[in-house]
């Protein structure tokens, strides 16, 4: 079993090069078989439970606009290789239209790639995100913990913007948190 799942979210993880992972209320290495009965989630906890879930919120928030810039830039890449293309129907034949042309089809070609790569990089860090807030929301179910989440976003300042986390929780100790994140954008 995975013990570091549940130990690094405990408040009484110890871990040392000469030992390994140890528990610190026990003195000895974690033996349990799905949920730990001692353990200690506090901290660590709420945490990365904020930074997942803000880790997300944030992805999805840029889904519009990476999604038009997409569009806008394949656009423009298929206007440069179909200009091309009728740029060398339409002119007198020469060596310096042809290799015109051919920058032109090249440059039309890099700005579709570029645009691919783009959403590529988005789907990806999204899927990854969404992978992680699952794997998350899979250890807090063991627990019997239930929370909800609520984001505020403030106005950017210097490329600065505050994040306003507030969580509700079931089934935990602490039943409301607000924490706040300054996030450079």
């Amino acid at each position: 079993m995975n013990y570091s799942k549940h130990c690094n979210l405990c408040e009484n993880e110890i871990t040392n090069l000469e030992n390994g992972l140890t528990c610190s209320l026990t003195s000895k290495k974690p033996e349990f078989k799905n949920i730990c009965p001692i353990i200690n989630l506090n901290n660590k906890f709420q945490e990365k439970l904020e930074r997942t879930n803000l880790k997300l919120e944030r992805i999805r928030k840029k889904k519009k606009s990476v999604h038009l810039s997409f569009y806008f830039i394949i656009i423009i890449g298929f206007f440069l290789i179909i200009g091309g293309i009728l740029f060398v129907r339409e002119t007198v034949f020469s060596i310096y239209t042809l290799y015109f042309s051919y920058g032109i089809i090249t440059t039309g070609v890099t700005f579709l790639a570029v645009g691919y790569n783009k959403l590529n990089k988005f789907r990806t860090e999204l899927y990854n995100s969404e992978y992680e807030k699952n794997e998350v929301d899979e250890f807090y179910e063991k627990y019997g913990i239930v929370y909800k989440t609520e984001f505020n976003f403030e106005e950017k300042i210097h490329g600065i913007q505050e994040v306003i986390v507030k969580m509700e929780f079931k089934n935990w100790k602490k039943k409301r948190t607000k924490t706040t994140y300054k996030i450079n954008c």
